[in-house]
């Protein structure tokens, strides 16, 4: 009849807006925790993976590394070639990245600007490091073309490597610091290496360079 088809047609409407409204909520959802650019996670889910990874970390006793990149004279790149530029290199950064962080629990993360973060739960500082250097080839292989920085005449990054355990690092806090401070270090020292900051009890360290590969 004319009632049960109407009535057809109007269960069929609400399915359709629910499963619209649904499909919403999974992109809002999904906005709220990744970086529109990149697709990374973004800093609120690296806050809250770091803390989460921490706590863990001191429970079973284990290692937490922290990996800090930062692309390498980034506003000279945007202002000689353009922000739709420095967004494409950007992008290219975060998928590196992305190919680096091979297991389920690495967070590769867009820290702030041109800043990302690697979190590796059970990784040693060598291994870490290691990794670091990897990444660091991975992005000056790409070969992204960038004739406004003195290092090298394509896209580099400099990376600082921190890793918290029982006797280090004593807040995730501390542990970010720690990785800042090696790739300030690094940045000093003449950018596109990897400097690791070794953890100390007394949360002092002592900046010591990994493999540097100038171009």
């Amino acid at each position: 009849s004319d009632l049960h088809a109407r009535e057809r047609e109007l269960v069929r409407m609400v399915e359709e807006k629910t499963a619209d409204l649904q499909r919403a909520n999974e992109e809002l959802s999904r906005l709220s925790f990744t970086d529109s650019l990149t697709g990374l996670a973004n800093r609120r889910v690296f806050d809250q993976t770091l803390d989460k990874e921490y706590s863990r970390m001191m429970r079973a006793g284990s290692e937490l590394s922290l990996v800090i990149l930062d692309v390498d004279h980034f506003k000279a790149l945007n202002d000689s070639e353009g922000h739709q530029r420095g967004d494409e290199y950007l992008t290219q950064v975060g998928a590196e990245l992305t190919r680096r962080a091979r297991r389920k629990i690495d967070v590769a993360a867009r820290f702030g600007g041109e800043e990302f973060a690697l979190i590796l739960p059970g990784v040693s500082t060598d291994d870490a490091a290691r990794l670091g250097e990897s990444v660091r080839e991975g992005i000056a292989s790409l070969e992204l073309p960038h004739a406004a920085s003195p290092v090298a005449p394509f896209l580099t990054v400099s990376v600082g490597v921190a890793t918290a355990t029982l006797d280090g690092w004593n807040t995730p806090d501390e542990l970010v610091a720690a990785a800042d401070r090696a790739l300030y270090a690094a940045k000093r020292s003449g950018r596109n290496r990897v400097i690791v900051a070794e953890g100390e009890t007394t949360a002092q360290e002592r900046a010591k360079s990994s493999t540097i590969n100038r171009s």
